[in-house]
């Protein structure tokens, strides 16, 4: 839920924390909306990466715009520490509070340290923080059903329980899946168990599931038919991307917390990774390193810019040789000679 003054007198500064990317989307989309609404015509969307202009970021939220006097920068953080430099930025930004200008700073869920930084006690002195509440594996079914309604359907609690076990908890699994239903079936229509079990079975072999299990588990050749397949069938970029997203993100943070020597049960259960999962991941754990992992967000954030119209394609189907090439490197393929389907 957007704070109230989103809606009425926009805060300079606002931190917006979560775990789950289709609750950030959601959160985004409609700050938009209200920004909008309110004046702010610039809305431009940065990714924190190695080597980030911070200078110029303030720099920029200085000088009036010549088309807007309102704008508003959303800044993603692949990590809830900001590090010197942007730590540095954001004690700058709450203490000048440059006129007509919002920012909203987007990280993973928070620690209990990062919770008592100074930086963030700067936040909530000149704006507001926001933690979206994970949705609990007890609350899913009806998590679903409330989602089902707003895509125009509905679903009986059996129905919903199947398909939050179907999808393991992953909420933008589980809107992808609605999505497909909505198109299914005619407006309104009451489904049950059987009708959503049949509806998937006569639905595509190829799946965002499969083709993410297949780059954790370091298949190749199986990740390169499935994201054919699916391009084939007509699917956009943008939504293969939020799938691969998640899973990259999940495994950063897994990343981090192996090498702090702070992997164990505690650290899966916090990441809602299920145990079927739980190989998948660790056979990427085994073969990426942090830094490579990192470079995967990287090409995420890319193709989010090209696909919103803020980084200008320098060649025909730029977006899908993006993702091409992050589903190379995500499932391991070293050379294309190589490649033996399983």
């Amino acid at each position: 839920m957007l704070p109230a003054s989103l809606k009425s007198s926009a805060a300079p500064v606002y931190l917006l924390s979560s775990d789950e990317p289709l609750l950030v989307r959601d959160w985004l989309d409609a700050a938009r909306k209200a920004l909008k609404e309110s004046g702010f015509e610039e809305i431009i969307s940065h990714q924190v990466e190695a080597g980030f202009d911070w200078n110029g970021l303030l720099e920029d939220s200085q000088s009036l715009s010549l088309f807007s006097e309102k704008k508003c920068h959303v800044i993603r953080f692949s990590s809830n520490k900001p590090g010197q430099v942007g730590a540095k930025f954001i004690g700058q930004i709450c203490e000048l509070l440059p006129e007509d200008t919002v920012f909203i700073l987007v990280m993973p869920k928070l620690d209990m340290a990062t919770k008592n930084s100074a930086w963030l006690k700067k936040i909530n002195k000149a704006g507001e923080s926001i933690e979206l509440k994970p949705v609990y594996p007890n609350e899913l079914a009806g998590w679903t059903s409330q989602r089902a309604l707003s895509k125009g359907i509905s679903l009986d609690h059996q129905a919903a329980m199947y398909l939050a076990d179907l999808t393991e908890g992953n909420l933008l699994a589980t809107d992808q899946e609605l999505e497909k239903l909505a198109l299914a079936f005619e407006p309104n229509a009451a489904l049950n168990l059987e009708q959503i079990n049949q509806s998937i079975s006569r639905s595509s072999r190829y799946t965002h599931f499969l083709l993410v299990d297949a780059c954790l588990a370091g298949k190749p050749a199986r990740a390169v038919k499935i994201l054919q397949g699916l391009r084939q069938e007509g699917i956009q970029p943008i939504q293969i991307l939020y799938a691969l997203q998640s899973a990259i993100e999940v495994l950063l943070q897994l990343k981090q917390a192996q090498q702090n020597n702070q992997l164990n049960a505690s650290t899966w259960q916090s990441l809602r990774i299920w145990k079927s999962k739980q190989r998948l991941y660790s056979s990427a754990l085994s073969r990426l390193s942090y830094s490579r992992i990192e470079r995967f967000l990287q090409s995420c954030a890319t193709l989010d810019r090209i696909n919103k119209g803020q980084q200008q394609p320098l060649y025909v189907d730029a977006d899908w040789l993006t993702l091409q090439q992050l589903v190379n490197s995500f499932s391991g393929l070293a050379d294309v000679h190589s490649l033996s389907y399983s």
